[in-house]
């Protein structure tokens, strides 16, 4: 086999909002959550047990941030899951039997309900523990995790030290919690970074973090390697930066592979288009049209909606297989240019939303499947490596070093996305709930009782108040209702709770519990942290223990 060109990097950053909403038994916006178990998560463990009983070596790179991890952790929402899976096989079997003999549907449908009756089983096996399963994977060696801040807030939109240094601290003391030694790699937010936060990332013991492409090559002084070696920060942190090309050709709408003519049509779905009285028993308790998961339709083309042609299954993954020996042939067509350009072995850094692949672009996981097995097949003479940060890193190959500027991954590469005339009054409710939480916590150090448990709920609701999805509902415009309602709800809370925390207001056990039941994020969570102190008291463990009993 002929050496390698350089070395490619692929990231799945796995992030949702910790929506969570105990005291009903359908609520629309927790279906962000479940359609990402069923056609994300799910998926992507497939892949990797499938791989795994193959022998086929696996290097992949998964980002699963703290909200992520409480979800896939909380009794209420795996009872939820387990219940959605269940319907969703129902709702596939429900309809191979409706479809007649000749549909053109049917080989959709009959895979729908082959791929829902695994994952419905996995689950089983796993006793809803999602989170032991990727655990598994990277004991074995097939994953490397990247840790997160507390709540994916954007870390150059913090206010104080110490709300800085608290979202880092927490989200490395629940992977540690969790996965049983400390992180290597940290996944920023949003990819945002401002000249500092490094620092925090080092007193938290990191080596990597993942930047916008010109985060690392518009640093000073500017690498002459580009963004394709780690840079080394002032804080002696290595930033790896995005790679604008492999990003483009997996991720961009127009001519990104997800828009093949094959693949799965994400916007025709059967709660819009089935007869209602087909579809009324699958539908939430009020009866609205929603997406139920069963699409029927391909991409075809720059087609209307309803021209949409019917979905061919085996087509399309097909086609996955086609587009993973494209990419890996581009990227040692890239590798070989960049070293001969360059003088240096090339790392190719490919980060993408973990709930692309699946839930976007249904066909992305088995896509990952083949670029592993073709990788491992000595006929394909792979150009390139696909390696972790960490093993990147271990490799000790030299690496410039600089500076990196303000820069995001969002639209327009800094702030706008999380700074516009759409969300700046967020941002005024968010700093300024951070500011009175260190004041609170200064002015009550030592809190016992009562006054401990209401400052711990109130860092609970600041930390929620920070995530950085509630901004990016508000400038794209989505569920903008549901974002502005959740805003409200922790603002309105915390300074609920300071009101009799300082005895302003009669403590109220009875909605304290149930705010507290509901913004469970870190149920061991203290205070404290925001005094520079431990993330919880002693012998209390931070977050969701995860299953550990038979579901329901």
């Amino acid at each position: 086999m002929p050496p390698r060109l350089g070395a490619c990097t692929i990231i799945l950053h796995g992030h949702l909002p910790f929506v969570h909403h105990p005291n009903h038994d359908d609520f629309l916006e927790e279906d962000w959550f479940f359609e990402a178990v069923l056609e994300t998560y799910l998926p992507i463990l497939a892949m990797l047990d499938r791989l795994a009983q193959d022998d086929i070596p696996v290097r992949l790179s998964v980002g699963l941030t703290p909200p992520l991890l409480e979800m896939l952790r909380a009794p209420s929402l795996q009872q939820k899951v387990e219940r959605y899976l269940t319907r969703f096989r129902n709702l596939a079997e429900s309809e191979l039997r409706r479809l007649p003999k000749g549909d053109d549907r049917r080989p959709a449908a009959r895979h729908y309900l082959e791929t829902a009756t695994s994952h419905w089983q996995r689950w089983q096996d796993r006793r809803g523990d999602l989170v032991a399963a990727f655990r598994d994977h990277r004991s074995a060696g097939r994953l490397e995790i990247l840790a997160s801040n507390a709540t994916h807030a954007v870390m150059p939109l913090l206010a104080t030290e110490e709300g800085k240094r608290a979202q880092v601290k927490i989200g490395v003391a629940l992977f540690e919690e969790i996965f049983g030694e400390k992180p290597h790699t940290f996944w920023l937010p949003e990819c945002a970074f401002t000249p500092g936060v490094d620092r925090h990332l080092a007193e938290a013991d990191l080596s990597g973090v993942i930047l916008d492409h010109h985060g690392v090559v518009g640093a000073a002084p500017r690498p002459t390697s580009e963004a394709f070696r780690p840079l080394r920060t002032p804080a002696g942190m290595f930033a790896f930066g995005r790679d604008l090309s492999s990003s483009r050709q997996v991720w961009a709408q127009e001519v990104g592979y997800p828009g093949d003519p094959l693949y799965r049509e994400f916007y025709r779905d059967l709660g819009y288009d089935g007869e209602y009285a087909d579809i009324k028993r699958w539908l939430h308790r009020d009866g609205v049209r929603r997406n139920l998961g069963i699409k029927y339709h391909r991409v075809t083309g720059k087609v209307e909606l309803h021209e949409k042609a019917i979905w061919d299954p085996d087509a399309a993954l097909g086609r996955a297989a086609v587009h993973a020996g494209n990419f890996l042939w581009h990227r040692g067509e890239q590798a070989k240019g960049l070293r001969d350009k360059l003088g240096v072995t090339p790392v190719i850094v490919s980060p993408y939303d973990m709930e692309l692949f699946g839930h976007w672009w249904f066909e992305g996981p088995h896509f990952l499947e083949c670029l592993f097995r073709q990788m491992a097949d000595p006929a394909s003479r792979a150009p390139v490596r696909l390696l972790s940060p960490s093993d990147v890193l271990r490799e000790a190959e030299p690496c410039p070093s600089g500076a990196p500027g303000l820069s995001t991954w969002g639209e327009g590469g800094f702030l706008k996305v999380w700074l516009n005339e759409k969300n700046t009054w967020v941002l005024r409710h968010q700093q300024e709930l951070e500011r009175r939480m260190v004041e609170r916590a200064a002015e009550f150090p030592a809190a016992e009782g009562d006054q401990e448990r209401l400052l711990d709920q109130m860092l609970r609701e600041l930390l929620l108040l920070q995530a950085s999805d509630w901004s990016f509902i508000l400038t794209k415009e989505t569920a903008v209702h549901y974002a502005k309602q959740r805003i409200t709800e922790h603002v309105t809370r915390f300074l609920r709770l300071e009101s009799m925390l300082q005895t302003r207001e009669p403590f109220d056990a009875t909605w304290f519990e149930e705010v507290r039941g509901i913004d469970s994020i870190f149920p061991g969570l203290s205070y404290r942290v925001m005094l520079g102190g431990d993330v919880t008291r002693p012998g209390v463990r931070l977050g969701h223990p995860g299953a550990t009993a038979a579901l329901p």
